[in-house]
């Protein structure tokens, strides 16, 4: 719907800039290199292959196709998945074996090793997103995409932008939970890992003549299971239940009973079509259902995103509501959960994300190289802030969609 920076880039160097970005998402890929980038690639399970769509282009480029032939998923998932230090200075994470971790079919309990060189026969190359190994495959295709799209190295002298998304931290965590010695070896690894990538940097492209920054789409919660068993608040919204409990009651004063779509993203999405067929009244069934969800432990509000509920909710939130809402995409009513309760049961192993406490939205943002002024800062910035950082940086236009302002602090010019 909105520009990116990499467009903008894209827009400011007449295209002579190039774009390519890299994940093994298939989101990851494209969301961060736009509309008008060279290349998004993405990683995929079933053939172990990085590809492309025809949205970039028709065939892959010859390059990619060797790369591909290296088998390198293959590889590293025959070496199985050992912990990089003793097990037992892992000292950050549970006992090794606990119920708040996911397993593999077949695997009787999920402890090192893993064996990933027998679970890829019944798992296939989708296995590989969900250990340390996926974040290095991704580096290694960022490096090849580097040396054979010569990328810093542009002949018009134009900046050129590579995205990386590194997702096997997302994999692993939501398999294994926040606070598993899977998730504590995965960062071990990542950080080497990015280690090599900058040492890379420097020979290849010369340190200080690139800008480098990270940062993470989302953080996570802790196992609600976890978090009780030490005494603490948490518990599971079993969103299918709910819906149907909804559907129930809607079905008692409404004669229908699917009229609410989906319960998802802690939004209730309502079937308009049949609303409409049916002449029923929208907001007298907003209503109906906000006072259901009202009684329902671990929410703490619910809010009709066009009524006024909204005036009720405290600032901070309130923003985060408004900004996440879009009325052509967005569901009807909000759901804010009770801090470290989120959508799942008991039975579900791992952790997952997606509301507003600090523990699920608060994320690094780190700049370093060309332009980026030393420093720290504890001030509160946000991840739309990157975008007009990096426009200020090189001196472009930001996203047309920009509601951000450039982090100041960072910017040694």
């Amino acid at each position: 719907m909105a520009s990116t920076i990499t467009d903008q880039l894209k827009l400011a160097t007449n295209f002579q800039s190039k774009v390519i970005g890299i994940s093994m998402k298939d989101r990851g890929g494209i969301l961060p290199a736009g509309h008008f980038a060279d290349a998004a690639y993405w990683f995929e399970g079933k053939s172990g292959n990085w590809i492309s769509s025809t949205f970039y282009m028709e065939k892959l480029p010859h390059w990619v196709e060797t790369f591909n032939k290296q088998k390198l998923a293959d590889k590293y998932l025959k070496q199985d998945w050992n912990t990089l230090y003793p097990i037992e200075t892992y000292t950050n994470s549970t006992a090794d074996d606990t119920p708040y971790e996911g397993k593999w079919p077949g695997e009787e309990t999920p402890t090192f090793p893993r064996k990933t060189s027998e679970l890829i026969k019944d798992v296939g190359y989708e296995l590989i997103k969900t250990t340390p190994q996926g974040n290095t495959l991704t580096l290694d295709f960022a490096k090849a995409a580097i040396e054979q799209e010569q990328l810093g190295n542009n002949p018009t002298e134009n900046t050129d932008f590579l995205c990386v998304s590194l997702s096997a931290t997302d994999y692993v965590g939501h398999r294994y939970s926040l606070s598993a010695v899977e998730i504590e070896d995965t960062y071990l690894r990542l950080d080497q890992d990015i280690a090599n990538f900058l040492a890379y940097l420097d020979k290849h492209i010369g340190k200080g003549n690139y800008t480098f920054f990270l940062t993470a789409d989302h953080a996570a919660s802790y196992n609600p299971m976890y978090y009780t068993d030490q005494q603490g608040n948490g518990g599971y919204l079993f969103t299918r239940q709910i819906q149907r409990s909804l559907n129930s009651e809607l079905k008692e004063k409404f004669g229908n009973d699917k009229i609410v779509r989906s319960l998802m993203n802690y939004q209730v999405h309502l079937n308009y079509t049949l609303i409409d067929s049916l002449q029923l009244d929208t907001k007298d069934i907003k209503e109906t259902i906000i006072n259901s969800l009202n009684k329902e432990e671990g929410i703490t509000y619910v809010v009709d995103m066009e009524g006024n509920q909204n005036m009720f909710i405290p600032a901070p939130l309130r923003e985060k509501i408004i900004n996440g809402y879009n009325r052509r995409h967005s569901g009807a009513i909000q759901i804010i959960a009770d801090p470290q309760w989120y959508a799942g049961t008991p039975r579900s192993p791992g952790t997952t994300h997606g509301v507003w406490s600090p523990y699920d939205s608060h994320i690094p943002l780190v700049f370093m190289e060309w332009g980026i002024k030393q420093g720290v800062s504890n001030k509160e910035v946000h991840v739309v802030d990157i975008a007009p950082t990096l426009a200020s940086l090189l001196h472009i236009m930001e996203p047309n969609g920009n509601i951000g302002k450039p982090i100041v602090e960072v910017l040694g010019q």
